[in-house]
């Protein structure tokens, strides 16, 4: 399917769409994913002063958007498990999510959408309420038909399915299992893995600041070029939904740095005779 005719079933359904820079997930203009648009005119008159978008990505900006997306995540964790698990002890047919549109992302996850009708709340926006799995519905996805390193994004149920969030959604964003992180809730644990994920796909909405600590921690601990921990902060923020901003990313390195040298100056001084 031709991008426009993608992006105009997107707006039709109450989508904001926004671009993304070619073989990125974010839109590097002030404002990030809010610049985002349910009009095509009104989307390609901002392309029309941002050429450089034309060849880019697409998202959705939930926040505006009257929909909601279970993310199922397969790189990191996995979520199909999870989310099996957890419809099976809701007495929930898994086959459930393949009743409304799917589309596979280009780490083999899987992002169900959903339409929440006019008047109607959202659920709660929960970043891995069971593990590898979050409804989100205040930040932005990458959708269809978007490529990241060479891997696409794809429709894998037809468009014209997409359904009204059931019951299930709600009971899933509201779970109270070990395992759910709210997504104003700090999470500081991250194992070498995770830190290198974060390279590579960008800090998570929700957890930038954390995950920024983390990762400057974890390299100034290396003993990694400072100017050099800087520049990784920098890519990987610039590969986020939406990147921080400079000044704060700044912040966040600094911070890194000053606890990196009060802690070498503790070694230091119990060394001493």
């Amino acid at each position: 399917m031709d991008k426009w005719e993608q992006i105009k079933q997107y707006q039709q359904a109450g989508a904001y769409v926004f671009m993304a820079l070619p073989n990125q997930k974010h839109n590097a203009v002030d404002g990030g994913f809010h610049n985002s648009f349910d009009s095509g005119d009104e989307l390609n008159t901002w392309l029309i002063q941002h050429p450089e978008y034309q060849d880019g990505n697409l998202g959705i900006d939930l926040s505006k958007s009257n929909l909601v997306v279970v993310d199922i995540d397969k790189h990191k964790h996995n979520g199909m498990k999870s989310i099996s698990a957890w419809f099976k002890a809701h007495d929930i047919s898994p086959e459930t999510i393949q009743d409304t549109y799917v589309e596979r992302t280009a780490t083999g996850g899987l992002h169900a959408f959903y339409l929440i009708p006019t008047g109607r709340e959202k659920p709660k926006h929960m970043i891995n309420v069971i593990d590898g799995v979050d409804v989100l519905t205040n930040t932005a996805v990458t959708v269809a038909p978007s490529v990241i390193d060479n891997n696409n994004y794809r429709a894998i149920t037809p468009f014209e399915t997409i359904q009204e969030a059931p019951k299930w959604v709600y009971q899933l964003a509201n779970y109270h299992g070990s395992t759910n992180t709210p997504s104003n809730q700090k999470t500081t644990r991250y194992n070498n893995v995770d830190r290198w994920l974060m390279v590579k796909n960008g800090f998570e909405t929700g957890q930038r600041n954390d995950q920024a600590m983390s990762l400057a921690g974890y390299l100034f601990a290396l003993d990694v070029e400072p100017q050099s921990i800087y520049d990784i902060l920098q890519i990987t923020n610039e590969r986020s939904n939406e990147p921080l901003p400079h000044d704060e990313l700044g912040k966040v390195y600094m911070s890194a740095r000053k606890r990196e040298e009060r802690k070498r100056m503790r070694l230091n001084s119990y060394g001493r005779d």
